[in-house]
C-alpha cells in the first residue's frame, strides 16, 4: 500500500512539473513578447514546480513515517 501512495504522488508531481515545464518553454520562446512580461510568464511556472517539488518531498516523509491516508487532517 505504501509503494502505490508513493508511486501516485510522484506520478501526479511529475505531471504537474511536466506540463508546467512545458509552458514555460513556451513562455520563454516567444519573441513578440516583451522581456519583462516573458520573465513574469516564466516566473509563475517556476514556483508552481517549485511548489510542486516541496509538496513531493512532504508526501514521501508523510508515506515514510506510515501515514497512508492524510484524509484525517481535514
Amino acid at each position: 500500500m505504501k509503494r502505490k501512495g508513493l508511486l501516485g504522488a510522484v506520478l501526479s508531481a511529475l505531471f504537474v512539473i511536466l506540463y508546467y515545464g512545458v509552458l514555460l518553454i513556451l513562455f520563454a520562446f516567444q519573441p513578440e513578447i516583451p522581456s519583462w512580461s516573458r520573465l513574469l510568464l516564466c516566473l509563475i511556472p517556476l514556483g508552481v514546480c517549485g511548489v510542486t517539488v516541496l509538496v513531493l518531498a512532504q508526501r514521501i516523509r508523510e508515506l515514510n513515517s506510515g501515514e497512508t491516508d492524510d484524509l484525517d487532517k481535514y
